[in-house]
């Protein structure tokens, strides 16, 4: 089952998806702002949690792939392919936390943008298998966050 089967206005990003997506960026925006204050304690809290909560979302993106591996119609070879790339970014957000800071964020930053050209490459291989607004949602998500990680990376 694909889930472009899951939406009846194809283009139309369903209000769940765009709300809890915008939501979902709120703890980046805020964090990422906080973390260029200038007392060193509110600094290093805002920088410790930006990086864990990038990396439960990062975790969390993973999770999708393990989902897309549970398809009935997929042959062995694309299974361990989907659910071993879902493997990926949890071990990449575990190692980018118990990183240092400075190689940390980068580390998110880099699985952030490969995760995104993965789901854009499977959608290439398979144009039916998201629907046109999941991928735009992600687009903009993404973004946001490699923003966000930018600024976070200028202040560690």
């Amino acid at each position: 089952m694909h889930l472009s089967l899951h939406s009846s206005r194809p283009g139309h990003i369903p209000l769940p998806a765009l709300v809890l997506g915008l939501a979902g960026l709120l703890p980046y925006i805020f964090f990422a702002v906080l973390s260029f204050s200038g007392d060193p304690l509110t600094r290093g809290h805002a920088l410790t949690t930006y990086l864990a909560y990038s990396a439960s979302v990062l975790s969390f993106l993973g999770g999708l792939h393990w989902a897309l591996g549970l398809e009935p119609d997929l042959s062995d070879g694309e299974r361990w392919l989907r659910m071993s790339w879902a493997g990926l970014p949890p071990l990449i957000a575990w190692a980018a936390i118990l990183a240092p800071w400075r190689i940390g964020i980068w580390m998110l930053m880099a699985m952030y943008a490969v995760q995104y050209a993965a789901d854009v490459l499977l959608n290439h291989v398979d144009p039916d298998h998201y629907p046109a607004w999941f991928m735009r949602l992600r687009f903009g998500l993404t973004v946001v966050v490699l923003l966000t990680g930018l600024a976070v990376a200028t202040r560690v």
